[in-house]
């Protein structure tokens, strides 16, 4: 490559050796014009410009960047005072829903956040938050409770069912709240609660005293108060069945949730029979066994079964009827 070039040099001064003085003087003169024909001054503004752009692009990277640092550090600032000042704020999701559900036949004590107590009877469900809130303890109930409330002044208890509020400090109380049922029912066995019934805390409430049972209907939005022995409508939750001038179709309802199977009454005649007696620890068989020999009601018991198909089991069954006179 080197030998070519030197070479070419050497053929450009021959040539350039032969030439005459015209021929040199007319090569020379088209290398000048050519020259002539560049604007060195325009060159000169071209290139300067694209410095001056340059310059103000990287002018204004750098103004942004400063300015972006400016503002991260007030934010970042913030945000820490936000979070570490106010404990609450990222403690205000940190809790969990708990649900807990008896189903039929079955009865449970449950121990909530606070240390209050709360006994489930049979096809009852229960919702709070653990832990609770520290402005309020918060329950909601289907079904039927019987509450046991650690008194603390600060955070006042209450318990939802629809649109009925209790609002108590520290009590026991029973609560039955069915959603197949038209009345709902407050029992107070000690200390004081506040009831509405209709879904405003601010409105007037009515304040139940020891003794007091309320029962309230959903349908016409009545409440009717009265005053007496609240026994037998909360030993329940001391395994006792209490029935006190008890209709038959309250009765049924009673035992069917109790033991957890499906009771018929058959014949009409029999619904307005009372009974009034108490069950502490007998089985279903002698609990019927007992109403059929103590009173005008029949009684006819079906055993569950399994479905051959789905092989689910069927509740048991019981029908009640009229005796009839032989």
């Amino acid at each position: 490559m080197i030998n070519k070039v030197q070479h070419d040099i050497q053929d450009l001064i021959s040539e350039r050796s032969r030439q005459d003085m015209v021929e040199q003087v007319a090569e020379a003169t088209l290398a000048v014009s050519e020259i002539d024909e560049i604007d060195s001054r325009k060159a000169y503004l071209e290139i300067q410009s694209r410095i001056q752009k340059d310059r103000k692009y990287r002018l204004l990277i750098n103004v942004l960047s400063r300015a972006a640092a400016i503002l991260f550090i007030p934010l970042l600032v913030a945000t820490a005072i936000l979070y570490f000042g106010k404990p609450e704020l990222k403690n205000q999701q940190n809790f969990a829903m708990q649900e807990i559900t008896t189903p039929l036949g079955v009865r449970s004590q449950v121990t909530l956040p606070d240390g209050s107590h709360v006994w489930l009877n049979a096809e009852s469900t229960i919702r709070f938050k653990v832990p609770f809130d520290q402005t309020s303890r918060e329950v909601s109930l289907v079904g039927e409770a019987f509450f046991d409330v650690q008194k603390n002044p600060k955070v006042p208890f209450l318990v939802k069912s629809g649109n009925v509020g209790i609002k108590v400090l520290g009590t026991r109380f029973n609560c039955k709240a069915y959603e197949d049922e038209y009345n709902l029912e407050v029992v107070l066995a000690e200390g004081k609660v506040s009831l509405s019934t209709n879904g405003d805390e601010s409105a007037e409430a009515l304040i139940m005293k020891p003794g007091d049972r309320v029962v309230f209907d959903k349908i016409s939005n009545q409440t009717t108060l009265t005053n007496g022995k609240v026994d037998k409508y909360i030993d329940w939750h001391n395994g006792k069945l209490v029935f006190d001038e008890t209709p038959m179709p309250e009765v049924a309802t009673q035992l069917g949730r109790w033991f957890g199977v499906e009771i018929v009454i058959n014949d009409p005649k029999i619904e307005n029979y009372k009974l009034t007696t108490t069950f502490e620890n007998e089985s279903l068989h002698q609990i019927l066994e007992l109403i059929k020999l103590s009173s005008p009601v029949e009684v006819t018991y079906i055993s569950a079964t399994i479905n051959s198909l789905n092989k689910k089991q069927t509740k048991a069954k019981v029908i009640f009827t009229k005796k009839t006179k032989n």
